[in-house]
């Protein structure tokens, strides 16, 4: 949007918690697609593009609740299938049951 640029932030660390800060962090060049920062410190940075609070969507909060759910129920009946299907045991096969164990928790 017109008027509204990247800002160059860095993560403040408040005992276990923290926040975004500009402090000690400037925007010193860049264009629509790029952007040059300079900060006084060593730390975690990134450049925020969002400048106003972002407001869900019920639709996207039902979209991302169901595709949970069929992943996890996808994942456990390949889980079962793995465990089941002895007769085609080999190390892949193990490595894929492994691999959705560690999806599923």
């Amino acid at each position: 949007r017109a008027g509204e640029e990247p800002l160059c932030m860095s993560w403040q660390a408040v005992g276990t918690e923290g926040h975004w800060t500009p402090s000690g962090c400037t925007r010193v060049g860049g264009d629509t697609l790029h952007s040059i920062c300079t900060c006084t410190h060593f730390s975690t940075f990134a450049i925020l593009m969002a400048i106003h609070p972002i407001t869900e969507s019920f639709a996207l909060t039902v979209v991302n609740y169901v595709g949970l759910s069929v992943s996890l129920v996808c994942l456990f009946l390949a889980i079962v299938t793995f465990l089941l299907c002895r007769s085609l045991w080999s190390v892949s096969v193990t490595l894929h049951l492994q691999l959705s164990i560690c999806l599923f928790a």
